[in-house]
Parts: C-alpha cells; structure tokens; sequence
C-alpha cells in the first residue's frame, strides 16, 4: 500500500515468507516498487520476513527499502 512514514513516501509491504520472484504487480503506479523488491531479492537484500518500506528516488533510478519494526520505527534496510 502506497502511504507516508516518518516523512517519507513509499509503498509499503508485509510478507510472512520472502516472496518467489518474479514479482507482480497490479496497477502500473506499482511496477517501479515490485520491480525494487524483485532487486532487492535477487540480491540479497531482503532474506527475511517482515514488512518494509519501498521509496524510490533519483526519478525512479534507484530505491532504499527500510524495515518498519512493530514499534513502528525505521531502519535503513538498503537499496541501490
């Protein structure tokens, strides 16, 4: 889902198993966020459960990813 975090714009996402690639999405805003967490898995980034945040920056060139923990702070999760 498409929300603000701490200031922050990006789609945010909760799995309990670390999604198989490829992954889909359903309206074309989502692609540039499903194409960062296909990244983001392919290389070893994201290896755990969880729910992360997705911002993308640079005009789409580039995303970070941010783990939300339960006490609904953030933490640098990566990205490229």
């Amino acid at each position: 889902m498409l929300q603000t975090v701490d200031g922050k714009f990006g789609y945010v996402v909760e799995f309990d198993e670390v999604p198989e690639l490829p992954i889909t999405f359903q309206k074309r805003r989502e692609e540039p966020y499903a194409m960062a967490l296909a990244a983001a898995i392919s290389q070893g980034l994201l290896t755990e459960p969880g729910k992360y945040m997705i911002v993308i920056t640079d005009e789409g060139k580039n995303y970070e990813i941010f783990t939300i923990n339960e006490d609904g702070e953030e933490s640098d999760g990566g990205g490229n």
